[in-house]
């Protein structure tokens, strides 16, 4: 993941540049949540260094608002009219503070908000925290991380020169497994086969990383894997790993099916039990069928490929995660692979 970097992500990049109009605006409340990429505060500063210059201002607990803006435009003491006719441009990182502190920076940001509509030369607060100020735009941060965004740096992540079919699954387990936990996305993807297989043991051993926040991914809140496995909430952690197992791997047993039906036609039928299942055609012989059909033709390593293909379907039709040992069968290299 070197040179990697969460904020070039779509979701990340329009974030920022919802963020630069408000400067001219007087100002935003930013609310960011635990799916927020790292040092939002110094990306705005970069994103914005060839519009404006933005100071950061780092407040303090139970330090008095006006008296924190007043120092950071150089005038201790100075009224929020004077603050607002410094043209200053400031970030306060504020995400941090307690719930009074909060309520004193809501109280002096709308005075700031009120006196900067009075003006068209004052500068701009953008304030990271979770408040509402009136007369200041809010922008939220909370569900701009979606699937797509998690797909792109699981894509990015993912090393090179393995197996197609499992290189896949890696980045599919890995989104639809990690969410908005774009750390533990990057590092699935880049775990042994045996772990995309199966990724219970991958989360056992990184249970140190758990985050008990829930986050919005896409539409929905969507709790951090490591966390449900320290609750012991496996089943929708087996319903997170079914979900990327069926995406991929059902198109690919299908086309094993199809492969199988296509070399193996003339040798197929169909009978009485078929008929019973309402399969009219030999192109409608489902892998158990043609087990049965196929068993005592083919050799005993192909029928075990089949097998296992039939078992793989049986699972992902049940909603149940595969079990490797059936995949490494069924992937073998083999006539119909």
């Amino acid at each position: 993941m070197r040179g990697a970097d969460p904020w070039s992500l779509p979701a990340a990049q329009q974030f920022l540049t919802e963020i630069e109009p408000t400067v001219w605006q007087g100002g935003a409340v930013i609310r960011c949540d635990r799916s927020t990429p790292q040092d939002l505060a110094g990306r705005i500063v970069s994103y914005l260094r060839d519009t404006v210059t933005v100071e950061r201002v780092v407040p303090a607990v139970g330090g008095l608002p006006l008296a924190v803006l007043g120092h950071a435009c150089g005038q201790p003491g100075a009224s929020i009219s004077a603050i607002v006719a410094s043209g200053r441009f400031l970030l306060v990182e504020g995400q941090d503070l307690v719930e009074p502190d909060l309520a004193r920076w809501t109280h002096v940001l709308a005075e700031f908000a009120a006196q900067s509509l009075q003006t068209d030369e004052g500068g701009a607060v953008l304030f990271l925290g979770n408040a509402d100020v009136p007369g200041l735009a809010r922008l939220d941060w909370s569900g701009r991380l979606r699937r797509a965004d998690a797909l792109i740096w699981a894509e990015f992540a993912v090393p090179s020169g393995r197996n197609e079919i499992v290189q896949r699954l890696a980045v599919d387990l890995a989104v639809e497994l990690c969410g908005w936990r774009l750390d533990l996305v990057a590092d699935l993807v880049s775990q042994r086969q045996e772990d995309i297989l199966d990724p219970m043991g991958w989360m056992e051993r990184n249970l140190d990383q758990a985050s008990a926040a829930t986050a919005t991914f896409g539409a929905s809140e969507f709790a951090c894997p490591l966390n449900l496995m320290a609750k012991g909430e496996t089943a929708e952690l087996r319903r997170r790993i079914w979900t990327a197992q069926l995406s991929v791997l059902f198109p690919w047993i299908e086309g094993h099916r199809q492969t199988l039906i296509e070399r193996y036609r003339k040798h197929l039928h169909l009978d009485e039990h078929l008929r019973a299942l309402g399969v009219n055609s030999v192109d409608d012989i489902e892998l158990g069928g043609l087990r049965r059909q196929l068993g005592r033709i083919v050799v005993r390593e192909e029928a075990d490929r089949l097998a296992s293909l039939a078992n793989l379907r049986n699972d992902l039709a049940h909603r149940k995660p595969i079990s490797p040992a059936d995949f490494i069968m069924a992937s073998q290299s083999g006539r119909y692979s």
